[in-house]
């Protein structure tokens, strides 16, 4: 609550007014700091409103998350469509294309022999027998334990049964039986082992005595095991076991893991994880719940791929896990290409992978024994439509950044005081602001500065593309006022992606030899290299990027401006800075107006003190007549 005070009736004074006026050069001051701060406020927005612009342009254009529109990438300067048509209607499309730059347009025919593949390790159903089933000479015993349930259920089985007399006898047991009827079946197809199916999602795990070189993968195992619950123990696995893998990597260079630990308490899914990190993701551990099979492969495809598996501890572990010890190799693709043109010759080549690139035509191989036609189609229009939209939006930043720097400044239009804006509409003190912050930018050397950078990277030969920009079609604005504003010949340009589409792709997307990444810490002389050896877009962004980078060494705009939030900023130090001052004179006007105040209430009390004096003076006077 502010303080009462009654002024003035002693002196006949308007204490008030003459403390406001005697005040006014203070307050003077402390409207000229707010008016300093408004001004800097303002002018980290108008930074931060081309740092909006640069950002979008960066996400649009220079990020490597949008394919279809990041123009640091050759791809986006293939004009050609591309359609694949299986030749046989009845089959499935054996192979898929996409057409890059160096793409020579035409139709293709393209025949699938064998499709690429790993080195693989097959294994055997966890609840098949491994072996042929021989009569048995003696009675046995088959055990069930059903969703851990215990006792097991015993199933006694007589002497002379063959396989198929066994299998129905079994069956016959199980429905006779109230614990296993519905629970589990028994069967084998011709020439098959026999095979233990469990009907529910309860666990059964079975054990026997009978004929155990039939039966010997399958004692003591989780018939139905599940990769998330079911641990190795269940699978007859014991502690002390250990899995050596040979192997090449995604560079094709041979290595060997370290001995991968198995644990009888790990579930399938931890042990499928321990060998792909074990062997850096190179081989891939499967275990599948429909089949009941457990097969590796490695992650690289072809005949030189590699898989070699060895176990120590003498535990028997893939054995256990019903897995091969001896891998199968992997093959390559085998694919006959028969190029565009009168009289072409079909080629037969062999790849390691089913992916790959020919001619400029990028290949993608899904199903061997199959025969495709592929048509591919120029079409400028759509790698036109891609470059025009880039500058189409960098002209925008060019004529925005300009106009922020050669607009003039409206000196008598300053930040508005609160005294001020008590007299105006809301309306007027928005037009007022809006003419206060023209010119705010003028002559900034840092937008300067990248309105120079980014004018030289479009106009500097790029090494090695073998076309200049004026041969595509595109100049400069002869609008000096324009700040080099690009310019583009549509006729022109689309010939040019038509007949010499990836020395295009090099004048805009190719990337430094030399430095292939971009390095804040580069210096002058690594600059200069990198930027004479990439192409026009790959020297932009690098420009964006010196002036609004925002993590570790930050550039230039955001050290100055920041982006919300940021008060580390050279301007929002600035702002807190003058925020303390403010805060610190507007205490100063207190003071000093309690003190004015204090003043005049003490001339208040001398003048009443005179005035009764006088008026005793005056009765002492009046009295002596």
């Amino acid at each position: 609550m502010g303080n009462l005070r009654i002024t003035g009736m002693a002196t006949g004074m308007d204490t008030d007014a003459t403390i406001k006026q005697m005040m006014k050069p203070y307050t003077m001051k402390v409207d000229k700091m707010k008016q300093d701060r408004q001004i800097v406020a303002w002018k980290q927005e108008l930074y931060r409103d081309i740092l909006a612009d640069t950002s979008t342009i960066k996400d649009t254009y220079f990020d490597n998350l949008r394919p279809d529109t990041n123009m640091l990438s050759k791809n986006n300067y293939a004009g050609f469509d591309v359609t694949s048509n299986n030749v046989i209607a009845a089959q499935s499309a054996g192979v898929s294309a996409k057409a890059s730059v160096g793409a020579v347009a035409g139709s293709y025919s393209v025949y699938v022999d064998k499709l690429a593949s790993a080195a693989k390790v097959e294994g055997v159903a966890i609840n098949e027998s491994n072996a042929a089933y021989l009569t048995n000479s003696v009675e046995g015993k088959i055990t069930f334990e059903v969703g851990g349930t215990k006792p097991a259920v015993e199933i006694i089985v007589p002497v002379g049964k063959n396989k198929d007399e066994l299998i129905a006898y079994i069956n016959g047991e199980i429905a006779g039986s109230t614990s296993l009827k519905g629970k589990l079946i028994v069967s084998a197809g011709a020439g098959e082992s026999i095979k233990f199916s469990a009907l529910t999602n309860d666990s059964v795990k079975v054990d026997s005595d009978i004929n155990m070189n039939c039966m010997t993968n399958l004692k003591g195992k989780v018939i139905n095991p599940n990769r998330y619950t079911t641990k190795l123990s269940d699978l007859g696995i014991e502690d002390g076991g250990t899995l050596t893998f040979d192997y090449k990597d995604s560079n094709g260079i041979t290595k060997k893991s370290n001995p991968i630990t198995v644990s009888k308490d790990a579930t399938i899914s931890q042990l499928i994880d321990a060998v792909n990190q074990g062997t850096s993701g190179a081989v891939k551990l499967n275990f599948s719940e429909l089949t009941g099979k457990f097969s590796m492969e490695s992650l690289q495809t072809g005949s030189s791929a590699l898989l070699n598996v060895t176990e120590d501890g003498g535990k028997g572990v893939l054995t256990k896990l019903n897995l091969n010890a001896v891998s199968t190799p992997g093959i390559n693709a085998k694919v006959t290409i028969t190029p565009p043109g009168i009289g072409a010759v079909a080629i037969t080549v062999e790849k390691p992978g089913n992916t790959f690139s020919i001619d400029g035509v990028n290949y993608t191989l899904t199903q061997a024994g199959t025969t495709n036609n592929i048509t591919v189609t120029g079409n400028s229009q759509k790698t036109y439509d891609k470059i025009k939209g880039f500058i189409d939006k960098y002209n925008e930043l060019v004529d925005k950044v300009s106009q922020k720097i050669d607009e003039k400044k409206q000196y008598k239009f300053l930040p508005l005081s609160d005294e001020q804006k008590k007299d105006m509409k809301e309306d007027e003190i928005k037009q007022w602001d809006i003419k206060a912050k023209v010119g705010l930018l003028k002559g900034d050397s840092s937008l300067e500065g990248m309105l120079n950078s980014m004018r030289s990277a479009f106009f500097q030969g790029v090494e090695g593309a073998g076309i200049s920009l004026s041969e595509i079609g595109l100049s400069t604005s002869p609008d000096t006022t324009q700040r080099g504003k690009i310019i583009i010949d549509e006729k022109k340009l689309k010939t040019a992606i038509e007949t010499r589409g990836e020395q295009v792709a090099n004048l805009f997307a190719k990337n430094s030899t030399t430095y292939s990444s971009y390095s804040q810490e580069a210096s002058s002389t690594e600059r200069s290299t990198r930027n004479k050896e990439q192409g026009i877009f790959q020297r932009i962004n690098d420009i964006l990027q010196d002036y609004t980078k925002a993590t570790g060494k930050k550039g230039i705009l955001i050290e100055k401006a920041g982006i919300k939030g940021d008060t580390k900023s050279f301007l929002s130090e600035d702002i807190i800075k003058k925020d303390k001052k403010i805060n610190e004179m507007i205490k100063s006007l207190a003071a000093r107006e309690n003190s004015y105040y204090l003043k005049f209430s003490k001339l208040e009390v001398a003048m009443n003190k005179l005035n009764s004096q006088s008026s005793w003076l005056t009765q002492q006077l009046g009295g002596g007549k």
